[in-house]
């Protein structure tokens, strides 16, 4: 399950960075963890090169980056005090790297880090802040990172959309949502997206008398009911009372009820359905970052980053392990 004693966000000092900063206070209002800010001084490889081979009498390393690294400390400083209240300050880190992904990829699995959440556009596919460092940040990370659009503001977060490819990777999602809705007190949407090749239910038997969607839609709740009785390690269970559905979580020797519900919705395109349903029907969105199936609806790389470009909401970005 998705733990939040200690968020990390990136900076660059800029306005979207400003929006991750005030997810991870709310959150961590929320959850009664810690805030740390780190901030990646790019290595100028190639300018301490050319310096050397010209032999100038500078040597970046011991003239120049300790005066940018003291200059940046005080400046992370200044934000810190001023962006984050004092009793959800954590750490602040100024690292210098040639890889800004690799140095905050790096910096929150060393310190046991629970989620990374960084700014991006979220703006009609517009590219994501500092180039592709959320986008390296999202596709590389052990650790679920939430990227945030610049335009998005923590209100009440009351309906969490978890996209599935109906593989059992994508329903890892879940729990990280669950999580998530057990303390904002949301309802979770199950979307399945019919492309225009189809879907992987297709396959099987369909019931006499039900059409596509209501069939599918069938289908993907008896599969989500057999992956939750299939892996009890997840403290997870699907439950029905009457037409309503709900995910009851036990973690903790405590019993919660999340309510949720099932879409299947046709579309040529399963990045742009998500988008659309996101940005009409959601607060946020919990997707995972590689899920399998035979049309690999959900490959890191297709849909996800593109949801993560796209959309005007949230975007928590999870990478479950396969096993346990």
């Amino acid at each position: 399950m998705l733990k939040l004693k200690r968020i990390l966000v990136p900076t660059d000092f800029s306005d979207s960075a400003k929006a991750a900063y005030a997810f991870g206070v709310e959150l961590t209002r929320k959850y009664g963890g810690k805030v740390d800010l780190i901030h990646v001084i790019p290595t100028f490889k190639y300018l301490n090169e050319s310096v050397n081979r010209l032999g100038l009498p500078i040597n970046l390393d011991k003239d120049i980056y300790p005066h940018i690294v003291t200059e940046t400390e005080e400046r992370l400083k200044e934000e810190f005090n001023a962006m984050i209240p004092a009793e959800q300050r954590g750490k602040a880190y100024v690292q210098v790297d040639i890889k800004a992904s690799d140095a905050i990829i790096r910096t929150a699995t060393e310190t046991d880090v629970d989620l990374i959440v960084m700014g991006a556009t979220g703006s009609r596919g517009k590219d994501i802040i500092w180039g592709s460092t959320t986008e390296k940040v999202v596709r590389k990370s052990p650790i679920p990172v939430l990227a945030i659009p610049s335009e998005a503001v923590p209100n009440q977060i009351d309906r969490i959309l978890v996209p599935s490819d109906y593989s059992e990777l994508s329903f890892r999602a879940l729990r990280g949502a669950v999580a998530l809705a057990n303390s904002l007190e949301s309802e979770i949407t199950l979307l399945h997206v019919i492309e225009l090749y189809g879907s992987p239910l297709d396959d099987e038997p369909r019931e006499q008398g039900k059409d596509q969607i209501a069939s599918i839609t069938e289908k993907l709740g008896a599969r989500l009911e057999g992956w939750t009785a299939a892996n009890p390690q997840f403290e997870l269970s699907f439950q029905r009372d009457g037409d309503a559905m709900f995910l009851l979580s036990t973690r903790g020797g405590s019993e919660k009820r999340t309510p949720l519900k099932i879409v299947v919705t046709k579309a040529v395109s399963a990045h742009s359905e998500i988008v659309e349903y996101a940005n009409e029907n959601s607060d946020m969105v919990v997707i995972t970052t590689h899920g399998r199936s035979g049309l690999s609806h959900l490959f890191l790389g297709s849909v996800t980053e593109k949801v993560v470009q796209a959309t005007n909401k949230p975007v928590l970005t999870w990478r479950p392990k396969k096993h346990g």
